[in-house]
């Protein structure tokens, strides 16, 4: 039991760091600023919260299936962007709702080739080894 809380500890660790670095590299991009890396680390914890409300408060009323999940897209994407507005300061000031979206949009981006990547990586190391074990 606790090892598996350790696990779970050091993987949203490494979730989280993974996310502001690039929440910093969507900000160096999209708005011309780079972020110091304990704000992005806050930006990326709340805006994780606010996803997981969201899509539950969205689940809740509309329920599962492809409507849900495209107005969940939607609302999850605004809400990223108002976290974003809020949170990361270019020179003392919000950057502006207009760059958020921007800041956003690249963040995803990068988040869905990183994970298209991953899935690449993994799932062949993981047929590798299934074809493996079926060849014997």
């Amino acid at each position: 039991m606790l090892t598996g809380i350790l696990y779970l500890i050091c993987f949203l660790a490494v979730g989280i760091a993974i996310g502001a670095g690039i929440l910093m590299l969507a900000a160096r991009v999209g708005a011309g600023f780079m972020p110091k890396f304990p704000i992005s680390v806050g930006t990326v914890i709340v805006q994780f919260i606010a996803a997981f409300i969201v899509s539950w408060l969205v689940r809740m009323v509309l329920g599962m299936g492809g409507l849900a999940s495209l107005v969940s897209l939607i609302v999850v994407f605004l809400a990223y962007a108002a976290i974003s507005n809020a949170l990361l300061k270019k020179d003392g000031g919000q950057m502006g709702f207009g760059k958020a979206c921007l800041v956003t949009l690249i963040q995803i981006i990068i988040q869905i080739i990183l994970g298209v990547i991953l899935v690449f990586v993994f799932g062949a190391a993981i047929f590798g080894m299934l074809g493996g074990a079926m060849m014997h």
